[in-house]
Formats: structure tokens, sequence, C-alpha cells
């Protein structure tokens, strides 16, 4: 591949796939028109056709080859990235851009138009030579998905969702429904109709209608328009504005551009409905403070954030929906009617979800405009909690209906439930699934083989969504008729039920092919390339650890070995804590807050100190640094001077959990070094 191909590649990886596209729809729609402004916008000499064009081997049973291997090169280098394949993509959009009737061809002529695009005759590239190209489309849609959203929600069609005579063209086709131009409408129309005081959001049929009613379909695009009739292709078209629409946050664009977005969820969490907020982006801040003194706050290392500032989740802000803006980054969760609750593995709570997941437990709460929708649902398709939850729970909203654990067994049966019912939860689709892999089990030594399980711990296999009877699951080449209920079912099929043998294990569905092995244990030998340790002059050990080299390896201090040598470090401290503590906290003066763990009990203990005393303590050791230790039992704070010097909290550290930790256990001591860390954080908390 030449530069020029690899430069389209970045172009349009960033046009469409970039973060500023973070939690928002995303459409890879191009056309003659906008191939232009990309062409002169970022200085390519060459046309996008005629780049591509170059590199295909027409009149060959593979085509597409050149680009198939450069696309493998590239994800061998970053297997994060963009798929590069998104030249040829981009090509077979503009050919469905240019699917109208002509003198020459009827509006589904296709082929003809990609082939005259990219070779100059219609007839050089046939339909039978374009199934690489729909498997790159899922690819593609896979990859998005795997991105959580940080790359733009994906908007690709399920294969399941496409018209039979559209299964491979269809996908290009969904993406050349909406321009530019359209989306840059539909705010105005989504605008329009919540102001007459119409239930948010509305399902995609509704809206068509709508336009139709209205007769806004000439504010639209001529390719939204043809969709618009033709009954085959209707359905994914309302599937596709609808999305638009549960993502509308009320702003005057729907993707803005050099934005990031922030969503809105709710959490439940001790018997409060919360607001916490999910960051899709590489560079998270620990603290983000908007408008009107709303302020985000890290938790932990994660992707959410602690919300304060806002309104409580009530029925009033649940169904109005919120927005606010900050530097280059808006906070906004869309009006809904409906609020769908799973168990998030990161917080470990019950937090808002996009969609129900199949097989997993739920909380549904719903508005009065909205649960004669969530009870048809319920009714159709729910193993569970289809009767409403008639305790009154003080965090429920004021007039909304609950229904705990709701669960739907049946995959199939939920989404064709969803189909027919619309309105307020038509929009809750499970996440759609691109391609056969692998979830769950318990790997054995992930660093040394991410495919080996320990036997009896096998992975569950995720079917991708596809048109019924295209494809049998295959175990190591054979049928196995234990898995066909959960396979009609559509839900991840577990192979632990299998008893399989240990050893290499295939899986094969549609055509496509995953394997892993199972073992009763692995043994892997450590790979030491480099040695950590403590060097040693004339002596005495170095203050910090280092890289140990060939010179300095025989006399340097590595794992327990410390013999003949002495500390530099006169400042340590050592202290015994209780591992009996409900909490040990280390508080520095400059600060820094520590949690103190106890480390696991030797082997040894019950052979050697079979009548060991109890509670029984663990050592801390404290070099070069000053503060309190803080223990926590049965609910009483006691506290023990190490070098506690004079508290200097702003100087390091997080401030504000330190300030909570020492006004938490202002009890602890009545010594006079304790008062005046005491009053150093009331000074902070001012």
């Amino acid at each position: 591949m030449d530069h020029s191909y690899q430069a389209w590649q970045e172009v349009l990886a960033e046009e469409f796939f970039g973060r500023q596209h973070v939690g928002h729809p995303t459409l890879f729609y191009i056309d003659d028109e906008v191939e232009q402004e990309l062409r002169h916008g970022h200085g390519m000499e060459e046309p996008l056709a005629q780049c591509v064009g170059r590199f295909l081997r027409s009149g060959t049973a593979e085509p597409y080859r050149a680009l198939e291997d450069y696309r493998w090169r590239m994800w061998q280098q970053d297997k994060d990235g963009v798929p590069a394949f998104l030249p040829l993509l981009a090509c077979s959009v503009i050919a469905a851009s240019r699917m109208v009737n002509d003198r020459n061809h009827r509006a589904t002529a296709y082929h003809a138009r990609f082939s005259q695009l990219l070779t100059g005759d219609e007839k050089r590239l046939g339909s039978q030579q374009y199934e690489p190209i729909s498997r790159m489309w899922q690819v593609l849609a896979s990859w998005q998905h795997s991105q959580k959203g940080a790359r733009g929600l994906c908007t690709l069609p399920a294969p399941a969702d496409l018209p039979s005579n559209r299964s491979m063209i269809g996908f290009a086709q969904s993406q050349s429904l909406l321009s530019g131009a359209d989306r840059s409408f539909l705010p105005k129309l989504f605008r329009s109709l919540r102001e007459h005081g119409t239930t948010w959001p509305l399902p995609g049929e509704t809206l068509l209608a709508q336009i139709e009613i209205r007769g806004m379909e000439q504010h639209f695009s001529k390719g939204f328009r043809n969709a618009l009739q033709e009954e085959e292709f209707r359905p994914f078209l309302a599937k596709l504005i609808g999305n638009y629409a549960a993502s509308w946050d009320g702003s005057d664009a729907l993707v803005p551009t050099g934005v990031t977005r922030a969503e809105l969820l709710v959490r439940l969490d001790a018997g409060r409905l919360r607001w916490v907020a999910r960051l899709r982006c590489a560079e998270q801040k620990k603290r983000i403070e908007l408008k009107d003194g709303v302020v985000l706050d890290q938790l932990g290392d994660t992707a959410y954030y602690e919300v304060t500032g806002l309104p409580a989740p009530s029925a009033d802000t649940l169904t109005r929906g919120i927005r606010r803006d900050g530097d280059n980054l808006v906070l906004s969760r869309p009006s809904s009617p409906v609020l769908v609750l799973a168990r998030d593995d990161v917080l470990g709570v019950w937090a808002g979800t996009d969609g129900f997941r199949p097989g997993e437990a739920h909380v549904v709460l719903a508005a009065p405009s909205a649960q004669r929708d969530v009870q048809r649902l319920l009714d159709k398709a729910a193993t569970t909690g289809r009767s409403a939850d008639t305790s009154k729970l003080a965090w429920v909203p004021q007039g909304w209906t609950l229904h705990k654990p709701v669960t739907f067994d049946d995959a199939v049966t939920l989404r064709r439930a969803l189909r027919e019912v619309q309105g307020a939860v038509g929009l809750l689709q499970p996440p759609a699934q691109f391609k056969l892999r692998l979830e769950g089990g318990l790997k054995l030594a992930p660093s040394h083989d991410p495919h080996l399980y320990l036997r009896g711990g096998e992975p569950q296999v995720v079917l991708p969504d596809a048109v019924e009877g295209t494809g049998t699951l295959l175990i190591d080449g054979e049928e196995r008729p234990e898995l066909r209920k959960r396979i009609a079912a559509g839900r991840p099929v577990p192979l632990a039920v299998l008893r399989l043998e240990p050893g290499r294990h295939t899986v094969s569905y549609a055509g496509a092919e995953v394997g892993f092995a199972t073992a009763d244990q692995a043994v892997v030998e450590p790979r030491m390339t480099k040695v950590c340790g403590f060097t040693v002059v004339d002596g005495k050990a170095s203050e910090s650890p280092s890289l140990l080299f060939e010179q300095t390896l025989p006399t340097g201090i590595t794992g327990a070995d410390c013999t003949g040598a002495t500390t530099q470090d006169a400042t340590a401290a050592m202290e015994l804590c209780r591992r009996d503590a409900d909490e040990v906290l280390f508080a520095a003066a400059d600060g820094r807050l520590w949690t103190l763990e106890a480390p696991e009990q030797p082997d040894w203990w019950a052979e050697r100190l079979a009548d060991t005393p109890a509670p029984l303590r663990f050592e801390a050791d404290f070099h070069g640094i000053g503060g309190w230790l803080l223990e926590r039992r049965s609910g009483r704070w006691k506290g023990r001077p190490v070098n506690p010097g004079t508290p200097k909290p702003k100087t390091a550290g997080n401030p504000r959990a330190w300030t909570r930790a020492v006004l938490n256990a202002q009890q602890a001591s009545v010594d006079l070094s304790w008062a005046a860390y005491v009053q150093a954080a009331k000074e902070l908390d001012r």
C-alpha cells in the first residue's frame, strides 16, 4: 500500500470514528460531495475511488485480497485501531448513495454502480464477489461495539435486521440513508415534536409517521425519502431514527464537533437513586467542573464519576432530560419515561443500561405514560417480574411503577416482543452481536495463553445475530443436542455442561470459527528479564530500589536476602496493626492517604503457632514519611503518631479524601499533634 491509501484511511478514521463522536450514534455517510470536501479539505491529491481501484485484482476470484492483507498487517501493529479497510467501505457507501433510477439502471441496481465506481466497467465486479465486503462491515461493527462507545455508537444493522434480498449490500445502504444535512435537521424535528407535550423519546415508527403526517419529507435528502417509501427497508430506517431520538439530549447538534459527551446514568445504591457519569475518553481527569456548580469526581481508576450539584433523580428530572456544559465537555441524559437498571460489574451496584440483557436480572421503573407499554412487553417476553411490585419503597419516583427482578430467558422472544410493542420500550433492544466470540470462563495463566481455561470452567459462546437457518453450532466438528435449547433462545451457550476432555477445542458457526484449550492445571515458568533490588555500597543498602545489572547483581539485595547490609534510611518506622480492624488508614502530613490491607497469613503459622493468641497483628513500615496511623474497630477510631510532623495537606495527594478521613476519625486521640491534623482538615473543609 502506498501513502495515498494510508492517508485516506487516516482521514476517514478521524472524520467518522474520531473521539469527538464519543457516546453519539455515528454514520459512515459519504457521497460524491462529501468525498470532494474531504479531498480538498485534507489536501488529498488522488480521488478516493481511484486510489482504491489501483489495489483491486479485478478479474480474479479474490479482487480485494491486497486490501484484506493490508488490514491484517495494520491489525498486528495496532489491535485496537480502526480496521484498515475504510477506503473500500467508503466506496461501497458512495455506490449506495448513487442508487436512484436513471436511464441505465433501476434504483436497486447496486453492483453495477459499485463496479463502475472502482473499475470504470459496470460488469467487472459482480454480486458473487461482494461477500468479503459484507464481512468487513461486520468486522467494523464488532470493533465499534468493542470500543464501548468511545468511537461513536454503532449504527450498522445486525444481519437479522436486513431484508433477505439485501443481506450483503444492506450494510452500505444503511449508512447512506441519513446524510449530514438530514442529521442536522433531526434536532429541529425532535424539538417540534417534544414541545407538543409528547412522551419522549418516541419510537422510530411513530417518528416516521409524524414526518409523513406533517409533510416534512421535503426537508430530508432524496436517499431518505426513497427509503421511507420502501416497505422492506422502512423497519431499519425506523430503528435508525429512533436511536438518534433516544440519544438526543435537547441540544441543537447531535454530535458537536470536538466536544466529548459524558453520559449521565442512574444508580441504585443503599436504597437511594443517585447520579453517576460515564466518560469514555483516553485522558480522564480526576475532577471536572461544569456550569451551575456541577462537579464530577472520578471513582478510582474507572470511567465513572460521582456527580454533585444536580437535583436527585426524581419523576421530574428523569422525564425532563438534563444537560450541563463545561470546557469541551457536555454532561447529558436524554428524557425517557422508562428507566432500566442492571448490575454493573465496575460499580458493584444497579446502574442504568441502554438495553435489556437476556438471561440477566433487571430493575424496571416506568412513568405513568409508559406503564402500558412496559406491561405489554413483560407479559409477552419476561420470565420473571411481570407483576408490578406494590411495596411502597421510598426511592421509587412518585407515580412510577416498579418491576423486579425482570429477566428474559429467551432473547429471540424478547426481540420479537420489542418490535411488536414499540412505544417507550422499543429502543431497549439487546446489544447487537456481529461475530462469533467467547466470553466468561475460568482462565488459566492468561499472560501465558489467553485462550487456556480450567477444565470445567469453559467459557460461553456468543453467537452472532444472523438470519435463522444460516448456520449450525459445531463443537469440535460435531453438533451437540444438549445445546439446542439454549441456541434457540438466542442466549450465550455454556460449554461447561459438555464436560470436554483436556486439550484443544474448536467452535464453529456460520463459517466462522474460534478455538480454545482446557487443562486441569497450568505450569508457567517465570520469565525474569529484569531484576529489581537494592544495591549495596560499603555494607550499606541503597535508600530506594533500582534495576540490578550484571556488576551489581552479585552483591545486591533481592527478595528477603539482606545478609550483611544495613539501611541508610534513619527515619524508617515500623508499626503493628490489628488484623481484626474494620479499616486501617495512614494519613500523611503532606495530604496523602493510604488504606493498609492485612497481608495473607503465611502457611507456616498453623504449624508453628498452633496456640497463636488473637487478634494477630501485621507489620507496616514507613520510610521517610510522617503522619498518623488510624484504626477503626466497632465503629470507634484510635490513632497513633508515626513521625507526625506539621500537617501541610495542600502540598500533595488528594486533600479532599484526606480531609474526609481525618474528620471522620477526629476522636481518635487527644494528642496535641492529632489536634493540629483535625484543625488543618477543618480549614480545608470550609
